[in-house]
């Protein structure tokens, strides 16, 4: 390992952020007046969000039961997907990389089950929603990988999980569905708040999850350096579990 490699791996985690913020709260714990101990307990918890270590543990209790292969024979009366994000203006693709690992999946489960589809999602920019973006993906990829008709609607409406669920029951009853058994898909870290708002609502759900975060791969020593991506997971579980947190 050459001492090229490892300065730039150490520039890479220890100068950009994260790294950065948690030396300068160092430095803060040592240097300033006031406020030491804060500084100190801020950098330590900035350390602890940006390690992967810390990140895979805090995203494994929500994504652990769900990573298994699912049994696409079980009787349902649709699939739903439910949004994750677009990008408005983008060339190609516009759905955001969690809700494109989402529909693809959702397309290939309602491809296998014969079932129609749903995607539930409208997202914050109301000229362009996620259900746009959506269909416009779904589009695109017809019209290149000559993937066969699937049934198709949108509920173009919902801002959150709790209206995800919520409009998606009014949509199957004007279809005469009353007690809907459904295929969920979603990102993994974010089955088990949704399983629960579905079911909620009076859904029977067989989760179907997708864009898993935690790999097996082995660590190596650079994954104890604070990196963007792993403060970004530790983001992504502290979020949901707040969400769990307010179903209560």
């Amino acid at each position: 390992m050459s001492l090229f490699y490892i300065a730039s791996k150490l520039f890479t985690y220890l100068v950009l952020p994260p790294g950065i913020f948690i030396l300068m709260f160092l430095l803060a714990s040592i240097y300033a007046r006031r406020f030491r101990a804060l500084f100190l307990l801020f950098a330590i918890c900035f350390y602890a969000l940006s390690n992967s270590y810390v990140a895979d543990w805090l995203l494994k209790p929500l994504e652990v039961s769900y990573n298994k292969p699912i049994n696409l024979s079980q009787k349902a009366d649709a699939v739903i997907v439910l949004g994750g994000g677009s990008i408005a203006g983008s060339a190609n693709l516009p759905l955001a990389n969690d809700a494109y690992k989402r529909a693809v999946w959702a397309l290939m489960i309602s491809k296998q089950t014969n079932l129609p589809l749903l995607f539930s999602g409208a997202g914050t920019y109301k000229k362009y929603t996620e259900a746009n973006a959506f269909l416009d993906s779904v589009n695109e990829i017809k019209q290149n990988l000559q993937i066969a008709n699937i049934p198709l609607h949108v509920e173009a409406k919902s801002l959150n999980t709790y209206q995800n669920a919520k409009f998606s029951k009014q949509l199957l009853e004007e279809e005469g569905i009353k007690n809907p058994t459904i295929y969920l898909v979603t990102s993994a870290y974010h089955m088990k708040r949704s399983v629960k708002l579905y079911e909620h609502f009076g859904f029977k759900v067989i989760p179907a999850a997708t864009d898993f975060k935690i790999s097996n791969k082995p660590k190596d020593i650079w994954q104890v350096l604070p990196n963007i991506y792993a403060l970004n997971k530790s983001y992504i579980a502290l979020h949901e579990y707040v969400g769990i947190l307010s179903l209560k």
